[in-house]
């Protein structure tokens, strides 16, 4: 499928999907082997297919159910076991997929070839390839097998798969064309994409949330507009927190749902305090209100041009600092096989306003354009970005992660001179590169040797001889900085040690409050992180953790092993921002009473200071599935133990509190 371009001025070509606009892509030989060989294991005889209705539905009803499922993102999975509209048919599955098939289907989702991927599990079951043929329901139910297998995309039993054919088949003929294929592909991908029943970790508690986005919140004011949508400044009508409302079109005619689609799997994706955070989406008849973190200290642009407006010029150390976080994000990013492709001052954000409010903190944002890679394909071809930080390899319409080595170099660059590197009179591609090679005027660096030799690096012209994010952070430039664990007292391991110790419940609400904490109130958790972050990769690993526990003393391994599988909630051998934050929220007692409230007045939905039985179900609505996969107790019984006692069928903030916050016993239960 070919997919929505970002142009050089920033808009984006409409998107056409490819089935709809060509009638004899059945057998489309050609494109398979651009796109490379899937190898598929063989499969096992299915029992014959059922009697299907053959009456054909009118061509106004073909083009309704298709629009249905093409113009609208998927339903999120409420309850276990069923979903909402036209999910339901196909179950939850028991298990969730493993790591590497999960990331395998976020990578198809968002592959800008997806497709020729849906064309290749199509080919491989036509019963007559040569003649064009078309899938019959024995023929699909061998292909939702390879996606089980290869994707993790739960079997559907015989009468669901029935269902699931028969919805899919607009024109009820008894068979599927790669038209009607596609999108049954597509839709059963992004239904166990967006599975809350298997998540773990953050993607537990970051998802779609009901009802109309102004009801929620206020709209304070209008922050910009652009082609595609506008975004907002909104407070919260409860808990007053001010957030980003990032409203976006999604109309084939100017933003495809896809790719509106793509940049929330990648938030998901990631999970780094220098990332910029998604907390939810709403979704309305033809918008979608993406949620995230109000940063007020404006772009990094910004902050230069004010600086220059003054006459003073960028301390040094500041502009390492900086670098040094856009470098560790981005580092982050490549690991989880994430190219932002659209890095520029921009789409640098500050945390706080200014140069004189300490250390900066820096978050990167403006995801639409990334693009995930698999490690069998690992360079992109679709141009985008912006002129003046795109790298030679992307003009050329092939690149890999190093192109957002390359924009960061231009950004460090525009730091240290104060100036852009290149600055073309056209948009040819021909003069950008010919800029490019030829180099910046290196003149303009006044500043250290190793700070030029840096930056010299970050515009090798061949991505080949650029060195990778990870690469520029073990640069001399940052090796004068102070021994992170002689700032690290040892109380604070103890905190992530009594962590492994709090019952189920209490650690999955701990996990909750760190997957919505604002970056505003996360500076000292993160200063935490990055210490112990030590090859700053964005993640920590069981050695880098026990490593911290043996510094400071603490030196027993069983101990250091249960608290890291205590932590690590999705499995992934890392801990991830919000899974560290988790641990060490007990620590920060303040923080962590403050950020119980908010939650708790999210849900007091009549503002009396007490939640009812249902408000109280809706509050740990995503938290009690999480404890449940590790304590066998339904959440009725959690719920009776909770209202045990309480006056009049309702729970205060004091009796919520002292039930649910957490302070640490030895023994692992429920409560």
């Amino acid at each position: 499928m070919q997919q929505a371009s970002r142009r050089l001025d920033g808009s984006r070509t409409p998107a056409t999907r490819g089935p709809h606009h060509n009638k004899n892509n059945n057998n489309d030989n050609n494109n398979n082997k651009s796109a490379g060989q899937l190898r598929l294991p063989p499969l096992q005889k299915v029992s014959s297919a059922p009697q299907l209705q053959k009456q054909r539905p009118g061509k106004e009803e073909q083009r309704r159910r298709q629009q249905q499922h093409h113009n609208s993102l998927p339903r999120i999975i409420q309850k276990e076991g069923s979903a909402v509209g036209s999910q339901s048919i196909v179950p939850s599955p028991a298990v969730a997929p493993s790591v590497e098939a999960r990331q395998a289907l976020f990578e198809v989702l968002s592959n800008p070839n997806i497709q020729k991927v849906a064309q290749r599990y199509y080919n491989l079951q036509l019963p007559d390839r040569q003649s064009g043929g078309r899938l019959g329901f024995k023929d699909l139910r061998k292909v939702l097998q390879d996606l089980n297998q290869h994707l993790g995309v739960p079997m559907p039993s015989s009468a669901a798969a029935e269902q699931l054919f028969k919805r899919f088949d607009f024109n009820g003929d008894g068979n599927l064309a790669f038209e009607e294929f596609f999108e049954l592909f597509v839709s059963s991908l992004r239904r166990t994409a967006f599975d809350r029943s298997v998540l773990l970790g953050r993607e537990v508690f970051v998802g779609q949330e009901p009802g109309n986005v102004w009801d929620q919140y206020h709209r304070i004011r209008t922050l910009g507009t652009g082609s595609f949508g506008a975004a907002h400044l909104g407070r919260h009508k409860r808990t007053n927190e001010e957030r980003v409302i990032k409203a976006v079109q999604k109309s084939q005619a100017r933003l495809p749902v896809e790719d509106i689609e793509r940049e929330i799997m990648v938030m998901l994706r990631l999970d780094h305090p220098h990332v910029i955070r998604l907390y939810g989406w709403y979704e309305g008849s033809s918008t979608i209100y993406l949620i995230m973190d109000a940063l007020k200290g404006g772009t990094l642009r910004d902050a230069l041009l004010q600086q220059q407006s003054t006459g003073h010029s960028v301390e040094e150390g500041w502009s390492r600092n900086v670098m040094s976080q856009v470098l560790q994000a981005m580092a982050y990013c490549h690991s989880m096989r994430v190219i932002h492709k659209d890095l520029k001052d921009e789409n640098v954000m500050l945390l706080k306003q200014g140069f004189d409010t300490g250390e900066p903190f820096v978050v990167i944002i403006d995801l639409g354009v990334a693009e995930m890679f698999s490690l069998s394909e690992p360079r992109g071809k679709l141009m985008g970005g912006s002129p003046m930080t795109m790298a030679p390899e992307v003009w050329q319409g092939n690149f890999g992660a190093k192109c957002d080595v390359w924009s960061a170099g231009c950004i460090l660059f525009e730091m240290l001179s104060g100036g852009m590197p290149f600055m073309a009179r056209s948009l040819n591609p021909r003069d950008w590169m010919a800029l490019h090679k030829y180099g910046p005027n290196w003149r303009k660096v006044a500043t250290s040797s190793q700070s030029r030799s840096l930056c010299q690096e970050m515009l090798t012209f061949a991505d080949s001889a650029r060195p990778s994010m990870a690469a520029c952070l073990k640069h001399p430039w940052f090796s004068a900085r102070p021994d992170a664990l002689g700032l690290l007292p040892a109380e604070q391991l103890d905190h992530l040690q009594a962590f492994c110790k709090e019952s189920a419940l209490k650690r999955a609400l701990l996990m909750e409050i760190a997957a919505k904490l604002p970056l505003d109130h996360a500076e000292r958790i993160v200063k935490m992180f990055n210490q112990l972050d030590w090859n700053k990769d964005g993640g920590m690993s069981q050695e880098e953790l026990c490593n911290a526990f043996a510094y400071v003393g603490l030196r027993d391994r069983a101990l250091q092993e249960k608290t890291f599988q205590a932590l690590d909630v999705n499995r992934d051998g890392l801990l991830s921002y919000s899974e560290f934050a988790a641990g060490v929220l007990l620590g920060f007692r303040d923080l962590l009473e403050e950020r119980f409230e908010v939650l708790f007045r999210r849900h007091d939905l009549n503002s009396d200071g007490m939640l009812s039985r249902p408000e109280c179900e809706s509050f740990l609505a995503k938290v009690l599935p999480l404890a449940y996969r590790e304590v066998k107790q339904s959440p009725e019984v959690t719920l009776n133990k909770l209202f045990a006692g309480s006056k009049a069928g309702l729970l205060s903030y004091e009796e919520l509190r002292s039930k649910l916050l957490p302070t640490a016993t030895a023994k692992i239960t429920l409560f």
